[in-house]
């Protein structure tokens, strides 16, 4: 591993430059390293979960994290060629609820224990003509059809390929094949498969062989722009996202208003069953100054959870996506987040974020109704300047209270989460 992470660190330019020189690129690998990026990044993070009305024991870890990132620039031809790679690791800092699976550490479940640490890397070959590039290799996608996750140490990352062409004005066509993921808990590329509630990592799920996808961003006009995607993993689900949004400024304020809707039928073999899932949200955000309001309703339709991936990853283009994912068949969910910048009281890089999510009318056949809901707190410090620029902390409380277990009549979970995170990026 230390040989790949050398690589990565961005302290090998030479080398880099005579690798290159000796597959024939001597006179156009100059912009391929001038113009390259590399980075370490630290997080050190601890989280602790515990369980109010059902008798679980306490879940959590407390772990540090060097990742490593080199984005290379492209070289002087009629098809620019660039390379990133990366490197990141984690290790266990406390043998603390060690014995039990948390959201960060992989499992064991043969020996019935957390890893000590874990690993991911990956590079990505990337090819560029005028505004089209093409991507294949290690990918990390925030699209509505996949999405990473960097909320708990490690980030998700896929394997695949990936086209995005910006060539026709106010257009922008994404299209892809994504064959594996890396979920945020496991160290390995796996089949994508259907997120059931178990890990990332386990054995016996049912991959898919990719997911396919198209999609299409365009601004109708500097103020109104719309969006479809259509996603394919094979074999379980077809997915269909639209979206259309206003923007504009009242006074001082910026507001925004936007729809979304979600259709997602099963696919092929439909190794999961028959899926029927649709979802419609609206959402509206205010920003004035160092204020910003959000608040919106989301409407699952269908008999059908909403189908997310391998890992819980999150789908964040869902209206209201939180911890709790607010996604079981016809939950109405509505919600509000408030968000405050204090660099208008003199404490730049400062501020704090609340949140209140409500769900119910969930179904569920012959039981009563059921209800979750989500409050959480934010507190966040970037240094600004001077030489710890860059510096972040973050305490992160969580609160959720779902009144019935997901399929009986029995209490469901109440759970009370802490996250306490510092980051640190240092730039070449």
């Amino acid at each position: 591993m230390s040989v790949k992470a050398k690589f990565y660190t961005g302290n090998n330019k030479t080398y880099l430059a005579l690798l290159i020189s000796a597959m024939g690129f001597q006179n156009v690998y100059a912009d391929f390293l001038e113009d390259s990026e590399s980075s370490i990044y630290l997080r050190n993070f601890y989280i602790d979960r515990s369980f109010d009305r059902v008798k679980r024991p306490d879940i959590g870890s407390w772990t540090q994290a060097v990742s490593g990132k080199f984005k290379s620039g492209y070289t002087d031809t009629p098809i620019q060629i660039g390379l990133d790679a990366s490197v990141q690791y984690a290790f266990r800092l406390n043998d603390h609820n060690a014995k039990r699976a948390d959201t960060i550490i992989p499992f064991d479940t043969v020996k019935g224990e957390q890893y000590n640490d874990y690993v991911k890397y990956g590079a990505t070959l990337k090819l560029k003509y005028n505004e089209t590039e093409l991507k294949v290799g290690e990918l990390y996608p925030m699209t509505p059809v996949a999405f990473i996750d960097d909320s708990r140490q490690l980030v998700t990352s896929y394997a695949g390929a990936m086209l995005e062409s910006k060539d026709i004005k106010d257009l922008k066509v994404s299209a892809g094949r994504l064959t594996r993921i890396n979920g945020r808990e496991d160290d390995e590329y796996r089949k994508i498969s259907l997120f059931t509630g178990q890990a990332s990592s386990n054995p016996n799920a049912l991959g898919s062989d990719g997911l396919n996808f198209i999609g299409l961003d365009y601004n109708f006009t500097p103020k109104i722009s719309g969006s479809y995607w259509y996603g394919q993993l094979e074999d379980i689900y077809q997915q269909h996202y639209a979206k259309l949004a206003y923007s504009t400024q009242i006074g001082g304020a910026k507001v925004s208003i936007d729809g979304r809707y979600f259709n997602n039928k099963e696919d092929g073999d439909a190794f999961y069953g028959k899926i029927d899932s649709q979802s419609y949200g609206l959402m509206t955000t205010i920003q004035n100054g160092d204020h910003l309001f959000s608040t919106g309703v989301r409407k699952n339709e269908g008999p059908s959870t909403f189908p997310t991936l391998t890992g819980y990853a999150p789908q964040p283009f869902l209206h209201a996506w939180s911890n709790l994912g607010f996604v079981s068949p016809e939950e109405m969910t509505w919600h509000i987040l408030y968000r405050y910048d204090f660099k208008g009281l003199g404490l730049p890089g400062l501020s704090t974020t609340l949140r209140y999510l409500h769900g119910d009318n969930i179904y569920r056949a012959g039981m009563s109704d059921n209800t979750e809901i989500e409050k959480s707190f934010m507190l966040s410090y970037v240094v600004p300047e001077g030489k710890l620029k860059g510096l972040g902390l973050q305490w992160m409380n969580i609160n959720t209270d779902t009144k019935y277990d997901k399929t009986t009549n029995n209490p469901g979970a109440k759970w009370q989460e802490n996250r306490l995170i510092a980051t640190y990026t240092y730039k070449f």
